[in-house]
């Protein structure tokens, strides 16, 4: 600050420090005055106009303009660089997490993430070991345990899902009306003619498997895609029930 209006403010306020000042001062005005710094005796370190730290963006830290080799940044304690972006140490370096990882907050300050079975600040105090089933609740089952340390759920009978929540629908054939097709060597081949059969599906509410109990035989031509053509024997289901597992 210029000595005439450092010396004014300090009778005018209870100014502390009338040198503590670092950055930038544009349109200043004392009791309704422009002040105009540059018809005023300048102290060693100030100097008129704000463009040189226009080109100098400090992150954590203030611009000086008028360094030896033009303006600088002075960075704040744990900042480094240029731009007084980069950290100028870890807070990790040294950390006390006894059972776990440091995770940085800050420059100056971290916090531990602790593995499983442990817990506390430091990560320091055993705590509940880690079981994978808590977080998989199986409607209708059970959850297990596999080597690898994956849960998983084995569903009650009747229910699928993977938690076990969706009921099996019972034993049923639906339609179907399509060209079945065969392959003989790398030519496909499919029937002439449509082919009508029912598909089993649904479950048999562990009483056994949903397959089909009556079977149709027909024979039907078949016209591959290498201009071939030959008839054989089609087998397919016309009603399906429940019967025991094969």
């Amino acid at each position: 600050m210029p000595v005439d209006v450092n010396s004014a403010a300090f009778r005018l306020w209870q100014i502390l420090n009338g040198t503590s000042f670092h950055g930038c001062i544009r349109n200043l005005y004392i009791n309704h005055e422009l002040q105009d710094f540059t018809k005023t005796q300048m102290k060693p370190g100030v100097v008129p106009g704000c463009e040189p730290c226009r080109k100098l963006y400090c992150l954590h830290g203030l611009c000086q303009p008028d360094a030896a080799h033009g303006p600088v940044c002075h960075c704040e304690p744990g900042w480094a660089g240029p731009h007084c972006d980069q950290q100028g140490h870890s807070p990790c370096q040294g950390h006390k997490c006894v059972h776990g990882d440091c995770v940085p907050l800050d420059a100056l300050s971290y916090s531990c993430h602790c593995r499983d079975g442990y817990r506390g600040a430091l990560c320091s105090q055993p705590g509940e070991l880690h079981n994978p089933c808590k977080s998989l609740p199986c409607v209708h089952g059970h959850c297990q345990i596999s080597a690898r340390g994956e849960a998983s759920c084995e569903c009650q009978s009747g229910y699928a899902g993977q938690l076990c929540n969706q009921g099996q629908s019972p034993c049923r054939g639906e339609p179907v009306r399509d060209h079945p097709q065969v392959q003989r060597g790398y030519a496909i081949c499919q029937t002439t003619r449509p082919v009508s059969w029912v598909e089993c599906r649904g479950s048999c509410q562990g009483q056994g498997c949903c397959t089909g109990l009556r079977l149709k035989r027909r024979k039907f031509t078949f016209e591959c895609s290498d201009g071939s053509s030959f008839v054989e024997e089609v087998e397919k289901a016309s009603k399906c029930g429940c019967t025991r597992c094969m």
